[in-house]
């Protein structure tokens, strides 16, 4: 964890440092402003890791929430602008390469680069970069504002009907309401928990899940935030499944505490779920990587089914989406799935596609249907864009999949 931690830290500084040289010194200001604006940075830069220390040495203090959300806020901002200053700089040397070698004057433009900048009048040259620089700050600060309000307000309920084959008729329109990726932290508080507690609740939903990823901190700091979460209700129970942060928390703290919320963990087992003499199975696994961490809580779609009745519809809770590929032949009608938070905000929702089969939404994996949530809170910086957080709904109905 602490040499995680140091990597975390001085690449973050490489980022911020990024900006400075990129943004900060091709600034047309006078050195007093440029040292102004470079001691900003550095205290953004700075309060980042004062943020970290509070979190350990000072996990109830006020001021440690406050830190962390100026830390995390400037953060967004840099993550969202970084890679805009790569593309930026990438399209301009590609403009002067093309404009070097196709212009007319190449050769004299070779031959003449001190004052002629590759073809092009300095000053010009200057004023396009600086106007480029204006307008990426421009727009990744409105998009940090954007983003910070739509991650702090009530998620979206999304309802989705999904057909399964030879559904019972007692459990035709059978809800399933699910949450996801919470994420309690220092940022996302009591205060979030109980709006999305009030929001679920009147969807009065028939069973409610959660697909792992309950807090980014230990249950002895956070357990308090997640008290809310005690006040949902549903006929045919509550059911948790672990993600890969709830093992980087303590997982084992965490599922006492879970259980003390009325949620039932499914830890590679299966529950029978009855109604009016129909039956169906909902099983439950545990993250994809968790055996990385708690060797006994490897990731067994196997096992969770074992026993399980084949001529019952099955549907599985999973973490990660990629763990699809591990239930091929188990005959499953549905896997509810979270961890990609939809990417979260731009550019990073193209990236998880790297690394996960799905993103979000309700998909056909040969005979299987995969349900993605985008999540129900956020990781890191405090951001939402074009992945708004959201609960699910699903409600299950009579038929064949698309």
């Amino acid at each position: 964890m602490i040499l995680f931690l140091i990597t975390a830290v001085l690449v973050i500084g490489l980022i911020y440092g990024f900006f400075g040289f990129r943004i900060i010194n091709t600034l047309p200001l006078g050195t007093g402003w440029k040292t102004g604006l470079w001691t900003m940075l550095v205290s953004c830069f700075a309060v980042l890791v004062l943020a970290v220390m509070t979190r350990y040495r000072l996990p109830d203090h006020w001021i440690t929430p406050s830190l962390f959300w100026v830390a995390y806020i400037c953060l967004g901002f840099m993550t969202l602008i970084f890679p805009g200053i790569l593309l930026k700089d990438a399209c301009m040397g590609a403009y002067y390469l093309i404009h070097n070698l196709f212009s007319k004057n190449g050769k004299q433009n070779r031959d003449n680069r001190e004052s002629k900048a590759g073809g092009m009048d300095p000053s010009r040259r200057i004023f396009l970069t600086n106007a480029g620089n204006a307008a990426l700050t421009g727009a990744a600060m409105v998009l940090t504002g954007y983003g910070v309000n739509r991650a702090t307000r009530e998620p979206d309920v999304i309802r989705v009907d999904v057909p399964i084959k030879g559904l019972p008729d007692p459990f035709r329109g059978f809800t399933i309401l699910q949450i996801s990726d919470l994420h309690i932290s220092m940022t996302l508080k009591e205060k979030y928990v109980r709006k999305v507690v009030n929001r679920a609740s009147r969807e009065q939903a028939d069973m409610i899940v959660f697909t792992g990823d309950m807090a980014d901190g230990h249950e002895k700091d956070m357990g308090k935030d997640a008290s809310p979460l005690s006040d949902l209700d549903a006929p045919f129970g509550k059911y948790f499944v672990t993600g890969n942060h709830d093992y980087y928390s303590g997982a084992l703290s965490w599922l006492n505490k879970i259980e003390r919320l009325g949620f039932i963990p499914l830890i590679n087992e299966h529950r029978i779920v009855e109604k009016e003499n129909a039956q169906i199975v909902l099983a439950g696994i545990t993250d994809y990587r968790a055996g990385r961490i708690m060797p006994g809580h490897a990731s067994d779609p196997g096992k969770a089914l074992k026993g399980a009745p084949l001529s019952m519809p099955r549907i599985m809770l999973a973490h990660q989406p990629k763990s699809i590929f591990k239930t091929d032949s188990l005959g499953l009608d549905l896997m509810i799935c979270g961890h990609t938070h939809g990417g979260q905000y731009i550019p990073w929702n193209c990236l998880v596609r790297l690394d996960q089969p799905y993103v979000h939404g309700l998909h056909r994996h040969n005979a299987t249907q995969v349900y993605v949530s985008r999540g129900t809170g956020y990781w890191g910086p405090p951001l939402r864009i074009g992945a708004p957080p959201e609960i699910t709904v699903l409600r299950l109905v009579n038929g064949s999949p698309a």
